[in-house]
């Protein structure tokens, strides 16, 4: 044992013991945790739960394990069987994850997943091995099983990040450095390939001064939506109608995020009291409105992810902020998260009184008596409580608005119908399978066949019941700390959705959200699943073509489109910073997308500048935005330091006549088209003028003389290696000689090629496939 891994897994257990956990957890055979001793992830970060993360394991990875003894059997090596992690890799596991939690301050997710995850493949790879005695076969092998674990290449990149950040760097291993091993059987270099992609597109991602070739040509396009999924996504959620309760807030959370480029996290706990208004007034303290200006601006008030302040002693906070809503935007978001809050209301209400009493079914005496029925309905959400079908006039009326008036007509109607039908057979099939007793109206317990138009529950026993075979749909009744100090009812969020809302599904879409008992807020987990993680989504359901519904789309996409589009616009970055609610400039210009062109839209010529060509101009704005280097550049540079403006400006214009594009970057010694496909084919384009400068005349003569030394050098080669590649060669130089004749020998301002060829490619006519390239005629249908 070296002394850097004593030191970190002591770091560890001291961590542990400053937040009350037990270091030596108990296990079974498998390595599995009993429930009680668990350590719950979200609660050690001090976050709200569920979604719970717990540590539930201490063996092998299964999977891993499956593929390393198949690999064994290959190499004639023997297998191993599943078990636990041996003692020194179950501390070094432990230990990394309080690591990644409490001094990372990383998500539970990302330490359970991305590291956990990768350490156990580590350690079933392992096996004998203690960490520090890592050895490069290991490393290579767990690298191959990851390979082998996915297709995306996801799992061994993680296995590389975890033997760089931890082993390597933390000189954990004696053998150190490591990474360098997580290389590919021979057979398996294609597997790789999804890795290297991924490294390299996650390296492009935060590499936003790539060269680019083209002018058209973005950075990180394929951090933005693609253009047809984004366009069928607008259309689904302005245009269509949601089938059930649940998808028309998911509807409203989607309008919100293309609106307002929230990240998902901040979408999900948008408070209801999210409305601010700021009035404008002018110096004199009047209202801006009467001397032209706005009178007031309309702000959400949400809760930032990612900001410096937002974990304390007591763990992560929720940290408060405002953004500004466009003038054009604030009928959609006031329409928008107007209707979200009505359509919650009834859950708001139901969890309000849950967080205050404590109670489950708080409406009900907890030692009343109610009917099995009604207990049925609240349990399960379900409106068909008797034989009877549900009145599809309400059901329709229902449907339109999810007014939750009609579910009590609805309600109402099906009590009525108990006496006629009798009790749904669904009500006696939910509570055969469940350890409750039912009773007589007199509260004795039924023996025997059980009447269920007069079977009742107690109120109690039903909580109980929901406490021990009910665990995943228990309401969210957990708050929030907020940084500011004090804390933030569940209820005062704007999203709450009812939680395994399955009934909705088998009962027409129809769920009591008016008398259903377990409430929680919307999770980021659906919304990725609904909008690409999982077959049934949003575009599956609602997509009008085969092609639609197949489409997906990434969350996260929607804030670079916005991002992409204010920097588009010429927004101040500070601007953009502050809407976004980053700590630095730099961080906004990740979810910059311009193309070059853009970039140089918004580049502000010197005085005197505004004289020169329009290429010469283009020419300039690359310089000064230093995408291009050079000797001109650098002896216009040099002139303009000796001699000023207006001096380096002529040469600019005479060496630097338009831009073109090249495979090597952008070159500078012949500017004439926009962009050209034909790298320096300038001398057949009729598109070419000359300009009637002096020193153009002076540089075109010097080219000429050029060209001509490489005819003579061509013609000089002996006969007998005249070949058709000579021959291609002294064509290409003669032909090239002829054009530089005749453009020196043509009047300024007169194309020395009026019947030439056109070599113009122009940019507008040239865009990918995200939606910020789509024709500018494009609509949703």
């Amino acid at each position: 044992m070296n002394n850097f891994y004593r030191k970190f897994v002591n770091k560890g257990k001291s961590l542990a013991k400053s937040k009350d956990l037990r270091w030596d957890l108990s296990f079974d055979l498998e390595g599995r945790v009993p429930k009680s001793e668990r350590w719950d992830l979200a609660d050690i970060c001090g976050l709200a739960t569920p979604p719970y993360f717990w540590l539930s394991t201490l063996g092998n990875d299964a999977k891993a394990l499956k593929i390393f003894n198949f690999l064994c059997g290959v190499g004639g090596e023997s297998s191993i069987s599943p078990g636990p992690m041996s003692d020194h890799w179950r501390d070094f596991y432990q230990a990394a994850l309080l690591n990644e939690l409490l001094i990372k301050r990383n998500k539970p997710n990302h330490a359970l997943v991305n590291i956990g995850r990768s350490l156990r493949i580590i350690a079933t790879c392992a096996g004998s091995e203690a960490p520090w005695e890592l050895t490069p076969k290991t490393v290579q092998s767990a690298y191959n099983v990851a390979l082998l674990l996915g297709s995306s290449g996801k799992v061994a990149a993680n296995i590389i990040m975890v033997i760089r950040t931890l082993i390597d760097s933390l000189h954990i291993s004696n053998r150190s450095p490591l990474e360098k091993f997580c290389t590919a059987y021979e057979g398996q270099e294609d597997s790789a390939i999804n890795v290297s992609e991924l490294k390299q597109g996650n390296n492009n991602y935060r590499n936003t001064s790539k060269v680019r070739f083209e002018l058209s040509e973005r950075k990180g396009s394929a951090k933005l939506p693609e253009e047809k999924a984004f366009w069928e996504l607008v259309r689904i959620v302005f245009t269509e109608k949601p089938n059930t309760f649940v998808d028309s807030i998911r509807f409203l959370q989607i309008k919100l995020a293309i609106i307002s480029g929230f990240r998902v996290g901040e979408n999900v706990l948008l408070p209801v009291d999210w409305c601010r208004w700021v009035e404008h007034l002018t110096g004199d303290r009047e209202v801006l409105a009467e001397k032209g200006g706005i009178a007031r601006s309309l702000y959400i008030r949400h809760f930032a992810e990612k900001q410096a302040v937002d974990v304390n002693v007591m763990g992560v906070t929720l940290f408060e902020s405002i953004q500004n809503v466009p003038l054009i935007f604030e009928d959609v978001v006031l329409e928008t998260l107007s209707e979200a809050e009505r359509l919650t209301k009834p859950l708001r209400e139901k969890l309000r009184l849950q967080v205050a009493t404590g109670r489950l079914l708080p409406e009900l005496l907890p030692d009343a008596l109610a009917p099995a029925w009604d207990i049925y309905s609240r349990l399960s959400g379900a409106l068909s409580i008797s034989n009877s079908s549900l009145p599809q006039n309400l059901v329709s009326k229902y449907k339109e608005t999810f007014d939750p008036s009609y579910l009590d007509k609805i309600r109402e109607y099906q009590i009525r119908e108990i006496s006629i039908s009798g009790v749904s057979k669904n009500c006696a099939k939910y509570f055969n399978r469940l350890p409750v007793t039912i009773r007589r109206e007199s509260g004795e317990p039924f023996t025997g066949n059980i009447d269920w138009k007069n079977a009742f529950i107690h109120v109690s026993d039903a909580e109980s019941l929901i406490r021990s075979s009910m665990p995943t749909k228990l309401p969210e009744t957990k708050s929030f700390l907020i940084n500011e100090g004090g804390r933030l009812s569940p209820e005062a969020l704007m999203f709450l959705m009812p939680i395994r809302a399955i009934v909705e599904e088998r009962s027409g879409g129809i769920l009591d959200v008016n008398r259903y008992f377990s409430v929680g807020r919307a999770s980021t987990a659906d919304l990725h699943l609904q909008l690409g993680a999982q077959a049934n989504n949003i575009f599956s359901r609602y997509g009008h073509s085969d092609e639609d519904r197949s489409l997906r789309l990434n969350t996260h996409s929607l804030r670079h489109l916005q991002n992409a589009e204010l920097f588009r616009l010429g927004v101040a970055d500070t601007i953009i910073t502050k809407r976004f609610n980053r700590r630095s400039v730099a961080q906004s210009y990740i979810y910059d997308h311009r193309s070059l062109a853009e970039d140089l839209a918004h580049i502000d010529l010197p005085k005197g500048a505004d004289s020169m060509a329009p290429r010469a101009q283009e020419t300039l704005q690359m310089i000064m935005a230093k995408r291009i280097r050079g000797p001109i550049v650098d002896e216009f540079l040099k002139i303009q330091e000796e001699m000023g403006d207006d001096e380096a400006f002529k040469y600019l214009s005479a060496e630097a006549d338009g831009l073109h594009a090249t495979p090597f970057g952008f070159c500078v010694n012949s500017f004439t088209i926009d962009p050209c496909p034909k790298h320096l084919e300038c001398y057949d384009c009729r598109h070419l003028t000359r300009s009637g400068i002096p020193e153009e005349q002076q540089r075109l003569e010097k080219l000429k003389q050029r060209m001509v030394d490489v005819v003579n050098v061509i013609e000089a080669k002996p006969i007998a290696h005249r070949n058709i590649g000579w021959q291609n060669q002294l064509k290409h130089a003669q032909s090239r000689l002829e054009s530089l004749e005749k453009i020196i020998e043509t009047a300024p301002l007169e194309h020395p090629f009026p019947d030439g060829k056109d070599l113009y490619s122009a940019v507008e006519n040239k865009y990918g496939t995200s939606v910020i390239d789509a024709p500018k005629t494009r609509r949703p249908e």
